[in-house]
């Protein structure tokens, strides 16, 4: 498995802490020789695989709580960096 260093001070800010952990994704699939797109997908795998490891629920319970997170997470990220409206 791949090792990645993190140089510098991890930001206070949690709209730059989001930012960088974007970078990251990015980068991980471009130097995989993939979309930085696939990020997307990446991300949202591992945001379920945390979750499954820190929760005794079953997946069905768990994938509630993970539904209703996102829609937390489409609010902090309107709030964070202004999405374009509908």
């Amino acid at each position: 498995m791949a090792e990645i260093t993190i140089k510098g001070r991890i930001p206070d800010d949690p709209r730059k802490r989001v930012l960088a952990i974007e970078a990251a994704a990015k980068a991980v699939c471009q130097s995989a020789g993939e979309d930085p797109a696939d990020a997307i997908m990446a991300l949202m795998v591992a945001a379920v695989h945390m979750t499954m490891q820190h929760t005794d629920k079953p997946i069905s319970e768990a994938s509630l709580v993970m539904a209703k997170s996102l829609g937390h997470a489409i609010v902090a990220a309107d709030d964070f960096f202004t999405l374009r409206k509908v």
